[in-house]
């Protein structure tokens, strides 16, 4: 299972790469802009990924001997939130309430509640979670999604930047980066995980 992992973190690297390349030559060789617009290409598969980092930091949750849960259900609830935030759920063939919980206030509010949850929970357990929390951070998956996150912060400065040439094509790829490092995280995650109880047995909460 953890070689699984790994080569699969192999081949997302191999994948991005090329997708770097041929991105860089319909935008600034071929001049195509479809690429990066809205709701296209980049947006799209920005959602895809998201939403398997989602799955990924979500699967340590459901084991019972998994320790810090908590965080890995942070971390998907993070991913959840910046894929609400990347597609425009209102506009989708979506049951209401869907739509409702996805875009706007109702989104603003589950957001707010489900991470309030989390605070809320880490907060009644401090010692062990700052503990854990550390650990995590400086674990390469927690690398690997602090760097995300620097990421994504360098496509909100590309987005402000209308004198730059193809300024929203750099602010679409830098949070495609910035999202491949979170899945990264994810498969990071996942990856430690299954070297972790392929040796020992672990206990935690």
């Amino acid at each position: 299972m953890r070689n699984l992992f790994n080569v699969s973190s192999y081949l997302l690297i191999g994948a991005y790469c090329a997708l770097a390349l041929w991105s860089a030559h319909d935008v600034f060789i071929v001049g195509d802009p479809a690429l990066y617009a809205e709701n296209g290409f980049l947006e799209t598969l920005q959602a895809v990924l998201l939403g398997i980092g989602c799955l990924l930091f979500l699967a340590p949750v459901a084991s019972r001997k998994e320790p810090g849960k908590l965080i890995f259900l942070f971390c998907s609830l993070l991913c959840y939130s910046f894929v609400v935030r990347e597609l425009d759920v209102e506009l989708l063939n979506v049951p209401e309430v869907v739509k409702f919980i996805g875009s706007g206030i109702g989104r603003n509010a589950s957001l707010a509640l489900a991470f309030s949850a989390i605070l809320i929970y880490a907060v009644a357990n401090f010692s062990y979670y700052k503990k854990t929390g550390l650990q995590f951070l400086k674990s390469r998956a927690g690398i690997l999604l602090m760097l995300g996150g620097v990421l994504l912060q360098v496509g909100d400065l590309f987005e402000k930047n209308h004198a730059l040439q193809h300024h929203v094509f750099f602010e679409e790829f830098s949070e495609l980066s910035g999202y491949v490092l979170i899945l990264l995280s994810a498969l990071a995650v996942n990856s430690a995980i299954a070297r972790r109880n392929g040796c020992s047995p672990t206990g935690g909460r």
